[in-house]
């Protein structure tokens, strides 16, 4: 609910300005000898632009424009009364000026006009027109005034990897999904920390190794919020990518990746010496050229290149634009 005001105005006195968050109005109006003025204005320090004139000369109502152009007028006769306050509306969106009474869609008369979003002053009455102001009665709402909310940068957030066993911790990263939701962890096997899946249904982890699937009881779970899935392909690897662990053989690198596999979305590892993507699905270790990658944009963020190529085996040394801004570089 906003504030309830009641006014009069008189046609000598100064009138005041009135500020309005929406481009529109709820009024009650009770006039003395059946004439009315309702003002637009951009700012309070400026003259209204528009006028909607109600009961104008007893028997009609009119919208005009301040600097003289053509208005619309309309019979209304008996519109406003002196004994009782009669409930109009009042819009000023899009293209036209309306004026209507409440509880009818159809408005008594339309102005088309400009910039009217620009409009955020109403005036009741003013002096310097008492040619058609007379003594009025106003009641009407004034929304409350929303304060613009403060766009403040996203800190924080920052991926990690959290030691857990058959719970998931706070913050986990969703990776993909198969029935439910697959979580990104990763495991010790057989020399190698390898990224992986964790089924939450069945509370448990799996990686791929070795061209099998491998069930794991102990892992960690990667959480946070700083990291995005961009696609790429065999050994292209972004240098933003999140490093998931590293492999048996000479502790390579290995990135955090997923792929679709039969209608799921599997998250897995990135072997970039063998320019494939792998996913633990079905009992199988199944590699994939085409996949996505997890990277996070805090990561090497003023790197000149886009792709890692040291040590990296297969790879072409092709750029691979998507993966950073220009004005990342």
């Amino acid at each position: 609910m906003g504030d309830q005001i009641e006014i009069t105005t008189y046609p000598e006195e100064n009138s005041m300005f009135y500020r309005v968050p929406f481009c529109g109005l709820k009024v009650d109006i009770k006039a003395d000898s059946g004439n009315a003025a309702i003002g637009l204005a951009k700012n309070i320090d400026e003259n209204c632009e528009y006028w909607i004139i109600i009961g104008y000369n007893l028997n009609h109502t009119s919208i005009r424009q301040a600097d003289g152009a053509p208005g619309q007028t309309v019979e209304t006769p008996n519109i406003l009364s002196a004994d009782e306050y009669r409930s109009f509306w009042l819009s000023w969106h899009g293209s036209s000026i309306k004026f209507g009474r409440d509880g009818e869609n159809k408005p008594i008369v339309t102005l088309p006009g400009t910039e009217l979003k620009k409009l955020k002053y109403v005036m009741f009455a003013g002096k310097g027109r008492t040619d058609f102001f007379n003594v009025v009665h106003w009641r009407f709402e004034l929304p409350p005034l929303i304060k613009e909310p403060e766009v403040l940068p996203v800190t924080g957030g920052h991926v990690q990897w959290v030691q857990a066993d058959n719970q998931l911790p706070d913050g986990a990263v969703i990776g993909g999904y198969e029935n439910d939701a697959l979580y990104i962890i990763r495991s010790k096997h057989n020399g190698s920390l390898t990224p992986g899946k964790f089924v939450s249904s069945e509370g448990v982890g799996y990686i791929s190794w070795g061209g099998q699937e491998h069930e794991k009881q102990e892992f960690e779970v990667l959480v946070g919020y700083d990291c995005v899935w961009v696609p790429t392909c065999k050994s292209k690897i972004p240098v933003s990518a999140v490093e998931g662990g590293y492999s048996e053989d000479g502790r390579k690198k290995l990135f955090i990746g997923r792929a679709y596999q039969n209608g799921h979305l599997i998250p897995g590892k990135v072997q970039p010496s063998h320019s494939v993507c792998y996913i633990p699905y079905d009992g199988r270790e199944i590699a994939h050229e085409n996949y996505e990658i997890l990277v996070c944009p805090n990561i090497n963020a003023r790197c000149a290149n886009h792709t890692y190529n040291d040590n990296m085996e297969n790879d072409d040394n092709d750029v691979y634009e998507d993966f950073l801004d220009e004005d990342d570089v």
